[in-house]
């Protein structure tokens, strides 16, 4: 019997839909966010995100109810098949009791359920990627699917003979390449009872040799000669959820295999990363009545990090610019470090009278690594004025453990605690007209125990602050008969200070002003078409006001640093245009698709650096390449 009251869908949901025709995203959901209030790339092609003054390493990521490794491949978009995503849940500050190990944002991504339908095969390819999904049911009560992709970037600059300017004295032994799977086997278990086992993996890999006069030479002697990225993650998960009407239950099991291999010097300097990890996560909600819903989960991960390492090794923060370019002595280590959190949570949503519901909470955590317990309350409001009106707000405490690298013995601090945040967000929403909807946003994070780097014998000490606060607006437009689109606009401040000097700074990911516009026309039943336009302040940075003789190195010289931050680089902007056809030909459909990147052929940079110039002691200031005019053609077929 198939289930009638699990009614968790097979499609994508409305936003998610209109987030994979963003031009400029290649059909990637998660790349379009950077359309969204608040949400800023690090990387010129997308990199994991910065959100609301946080760091990317501030954020957690969650795929279908487990945390997950990691949710971006290194060089850009995503690591899951558009076909899949059912919705990216991005909570961007103010997330409530179900939510740990954050200080960032949460990134809560489900993947849809796999259709009970005859087999059906997609097949997608791009300039940048093709992919292929294999996906039917097994009787009336199990369905699944399979899905693979890979980078064919790679494969057409090989094909090309493509060769960085002479130069540049660099060598590519492998283009920057990626690939990832993903897999999922649903069983209906009569009406209240659903099973899935689910696999996901993802690789990125490159190789390049740097000659003596490369820019990373010529900044650092060392890194001459190849060097080499290797990183891949592997996870299973089983997962059973039970839903009867006032009652839900879900329960997950989950294993990830994390690896990293970085070299550099011909291997002179390595780093290896070996990360086992195992979680078990268990949630249940019960209504009491129409208008009062508990819940309540608890979680228990262990994780065991396996590394060597060989490499000129100093503690790095914020405020070391100099990392880059001045290494500390040359360290070795193989060792083991084993690392248990405890979790749980409870939550109250509580509707008080019409249109006004209270959702209140409390998140534990537990880690032994640190001896750490944490309380950390949680309480949202919204509040239903009338159709047309809705006000909300939010407050919450948060913690997030360090960095591995910033308390295991020889590299960190055992003894560092972990950093914490407080959220204050407030905001509405009016609807003025039918389809149109303005929300607006202000929020506060104040930040304090950040790291900041010391001295040997104790590396690092929690004695940095913070505070990031903005101001955001979302004009958006649902689909009519014809178009949809939505403008968003935010100004933002993040900085951070370090209360051992008292020198406050712009944070590296302070960008004050951010918009973005978006608009898709439907012209007929095949053909639709849509921008995208992105403007945003540059990147913060540190100038360089001087040089020094490099003790290492006679004959190179090191740079000597003015201010932090202090200076900025120009602005970003970037038009992108996407025209599709959709076709339908009875069991063959699908559509073909042209992405303009850049259609306007804007120099961009966003974020600047140092070049040292070969036989001089003087650095010159070069803005980051940025993504040229570039069209690519994309087709996906279903049969």
């Amino acid at each position: 019997m198939t289930s009638k009251r699990i009614t968790r869908s097979t499609e994508p949901t409305a936003q998610t839909t209109k987030l994979l025709a963003v031009p400029g995203g290649f059909g990637d959901p998660l790349q379009a966010i950077y359309s969204l209030p608040g949400v800023v790339p690090t990387e010129e092609a997308g990199g994991a995100p910065a959100v609301r003054g946080s760091g990317p390493d501030d954020n957690a990521f969650i795929v279908d109810f487990l945390p997950a490794s990691y949710i971006f491949h290194d060089f850009g978009h995503s690591i899951f098949n558009e076909n899949l995503i059912r919705d990216f849940g991005l909570k961007a500050a103010g997330f409530g009791s179900r939510y740990g190990r954050a200080t960032g944002a949460v990134f809560d991504v489900s993947l849809r359920d796999p259709r009970v339908q005859p087999l059906r095969t997609t097949i997608d390819a791009s300039m940048l990627r093709a992919g292929a999904l294999l996906e039917g049911g097994v009787g009336e009560t199990q369905s699944f699917y399979v899905a693979a992709r890979m980078s064919v970037i790679d494969k057409l600059l090989e094909a090309a003979d493509y060769e960085p300017d002479e130069e540049d004295d660099l060598t590519f032994d492998q283009f920057p390449k990626d690939h990832d799977y993903q897999a999922k086997y649903l069983w209906r278990l009569g009406s209240y009872h659903r099973v899935e086992v689910s696999a996901i993996g993802a690789r990125d890999e490159a190789a390049a040799t740097f000659g003596a006069r490369s820019d990373n030479a010529l900044l650092d002697p060392g890194m001459t000669g190849r060097a080499s990225l290797e990183r891949e993650f592997n996870s299973q998960a089983a997962r059973w959820i039970f839903e009867n009407g006032a009652h839900r239950l879900q329960t997950a099991f989950g294993h990830v295999a994390e690896s990293r291999l970085n070299k550099q010097g011909n291997g002179a300097e390595f780093l290896s990363i070996d990360t086992d990890e195992w979680t078990f996560r268990s949630q249940y909600d019960f209504q009491l009545s129409k208008s009062h819903t508990l819940g309540a989960g608890v979680e228990y991960q262990q994780s065991t990090y396996d590394y060597g390492i060989r490499v000129r090794y100093r503690s790095c923060s914020i405020f070391s610019p100099e990392c880059e370019t001045e290494h500390g002595e040359l360290t070795e280590a193989n060792d083991e470090q084993e690392i248990k959190t405890a979790d749980a949570f409870l939550e109250d949503i509580w509707t008080l009278a019409p249109g006004l519901t209270l959702t209140s909470g409390v998140h534990f955590a537990r880690n032994e690594y640190l001896d750490e317990s944490h309380a950390e309350p949680r309480v949202a409001a919204q509040w239903q004025i009338n159709p047309a009106l809705e006000l909300h707000a939010s407050w919450g405490k948060y913690h997030q453990l360090p960095e591995i690298d910033q308390i295991v013995p020889i590299f960190g601090n055992p003894a560092l605690e972990s950093p914490e945040a407080v959220h204050y967000v407030f905001g509405g929403t009016v609807r003025p007209f039918r389809l149109w909807s303005i929300t607006a946003d202000v929020y506060y994070k104040d930040l304090s125990k950040v790291a900041v780097d010391v001295p040997a014998p104790t590396l690092y000490v929690n004695e940095a602050t913070g505070k990031a606060y903005g101001a955001e607006i979302l004009v958006n437009r649902d689909r009519g008969d014809r178009w949809y689109g939505w403008l968003s606009v935010s100004a933002a401040k993040t900085e951070r200070r370090n209360e051992l000097t008292g020198e406050s700074i712009p944070f590296d990911y302070d960008v004050p002003v951010v918009a973005n516009l978006v608009l898709n026309y439907r012209i007929n039943a095949h053909w639709e078409a849509g921008l995208r336009w992105n403007l945003r302040s540059g990147m913060p940075y540190t100038p360089i006001v001087g040089n020094k003789p490099n003790p290492d190195y006679p004959g190179y010289y090191l740079p000597v640093y003015g201010e932090l931050n202090s200076e900025r680089a120009k602005a970003y902007h970037r038009l992108d245009l996407r025209i599709e056809r959709k076709f339908d030909y009875g069991r063959v459909e699908g559509s073909y698709y042209l992405d303009i990147i850049n259609a306007y052929a804007r120099k961009n940079g966003g974020a600047v650096r140092y070049e040292a110039i070969a036989g001089s002691s003087e650095y010159k200031l070069e803005e980051e390449e940025s993504l040229p005019f570039f069209p690519s053609f994309g087709i996906k077929i279903s049969f």
